[in-house]
């Protein structure tokens, strides 16, 4: 059975040097491991580009946590507040995964619904290799993640708020506080679907 979910989802995205990332990680005592957890992210696009042009992110998320697997489909779409997202997501099998990720055929659901959003022909793009590790900054859920593309090493920090319900901009605040304890002010990241191409 398929599984599907809509969010209104903030995330909010720090780039990092090396150095500041394994700080921030030994200030909250957390550090990276090559057996917890990886996501492999495929990013997809129309034949002609569109979704670009219209900064929305088609992904397909292959985690690797612990001994399990899945895999997952997001679109995300923007909307009028800054760096917030309507999400569709919908859980895969792995046979709907590998149709998508090696013959870019959309798998039933809601998302491949939305033709008036892609048309319904879509193709990959690009892909990077995720290494994500979680900790708690003030009781808020905060992730590091260090990022492969073409050989290249890239490191973050960042935080997601759920804005579907009662506004809460305590954990922007919170998040800023904890760049500013390593004198770094916030600058939202450039997205991953629009950086690695």
């Amino acid at each position: 059975m398929v599984q599907e979910k809509r969010i209104l989802d903030q995330e909010l995205r720090q780039e990092l040097t090396k150095t500041q990332c394994h700080a921030m990680m030994d200030y909250l005592m957390v550090q990276f491991t090559d057996k917890k957890d990886f996501h492999y992210n495929y990013y997809f696009d129309t034949v002609e580009g569109s979704l670009e042009k219209r900064d929305i992110t088609l992904r397909l998320r292959t985690v690797l946590k612990d001994e399990s697997i899945s895999y997952h489909l997001t679109l995300k779409i923007p909307t009028i507040d800054s760096d917030t997202y309507l999400e569709y997501n919908q859980r895969l099998d792995e046979r709907s995964m590998r149709l998508l990720a090696y013959n870019n055929k959309l798998p039933q659901g809601e998302i491949a619904e939305l033709t008036s959003i892609h048309g319904g022909d879509v193709k990959l793009v690009n892909m990077i290799k995720v290494n994500r590790v979680f900790a708690l900054f003030l009781d808020q859920k905060v992730f590091f993640d260090r990022i492969s593309h073409q050989g290249e090493t890239f490191y973050e920090v960042g935080t997601r708020i759920d804005r579907s319900g009662a506004s809460d901009n305590s954990k922007i605040t919170n998040f800023k506080n904890l760049l500013s304890k390593f004198g770094i002010q916030f600058e939202q990241a450039e997205r991953r679907s629009k950086k690695f191409r």
